[in-house]
């Protein structure tokens, strides 16, 4: 069981931008992708969730092929993204963001709400309930962007850029829920992240993407220890 990108080929327009790109993401495995502005990271993302359009290679769950499946049927199925910039509904209260997350779950449901271990471990959260969205922090509203997204119930979790533009001691916290949607959910978690450091940290395996291209994979510790990560995405000189 497992979330599989095979030789996956995609662009924008006639601007290919990645290039054979393979991974997987097992069932409750965070995997970190790591890579400089531009180098397909996003892209990456996007594609898995149906935004863009598979040219080659393939998408599989479970050994059963999605990359021709509309965006919203793989959202049904359990494949949740929380895109770069959060994008939550701006007029609508914290509380009312996190319901359209259980609704979106649909037949998903049973077992503990998963919803409630995080609003009681991000009390944040419960504070702000009824206030509208948009009058949240960018760290606040990156919260209840993946209070969301685990109110869907997914299966996948694919995070692009969770810690942009927010402050470290936001970054941390925002990397704390991330651990804990793990070990609450048993979702797969595919992050993105410009970060490299936190999510070398906390991830059990990793990619670097370089110019579209995986130019590295293995155990996120043994990448993050690689002369050629530490100098440059850790800004450690070799």
């Amino acid at each position: 069981m497992s979330l599989e990108v095979d030789r996956l080929e995609c662009g924008y327009d006639r601007a290919p931008i990645l290039h054979g790109v393979s991974l997987r993401v097992g069932p409750g495995e965070l995997v970190a992708v790591v890579g400089s502005n531009g180098a397909g990271k996003t892209t990456l993302v996007r594609t898995i969730a149906g935004l863009l359009t598979v040219r080659s290679g393939d998408l599989r769950v479970d050994g059963s092929s999605f990359a021709r499946t509309s965006a919203a049927r793989r959202a049904r199925s359990g494949i949740v993204m929380v895109p770069e910039g959060r994008r939550l509904f701006p007029q609508l209260t914290v509380g009312e963001n996190i319901e359209m997350g259980r609704r979106a779950a649909r037949g998903r449901t049973g077992g503990e709400d998963p919803v409630a271990a995080l609003l009681d471990a991000f009390p944040i959260l419960t504070e702000r309930w009824d206030q509208q969205a948009n009058l949240l922090s960018g760290g606040e509203q990156q919260m209840v962007a993946l209070t969301r997204a685990v109110a869907a119930r997914p299966r996948y979790l694919l995070l692009d850029e969770p810690s942009l533009g927010l402050s470290p001691l936001k970054t941390l916290e925002v990397f704390r829920l991330i651990e804990m949607i793990r070990e609450r959910t048993g979702a797969g978690i595919l992050l993105v992240e410009q970060m490299a450091d936190q999510a070398l940290q906390a991830a059990d395996r990793a990619y670097v993407l370089e110019l579209g291209r995986v130019s590295m994979e293995g155990p996120a510790a043994e990448v993050r220890a690689s002369d050629e990560v530490r100098r440059a995405y850790l800004g450690v000189a070799g």
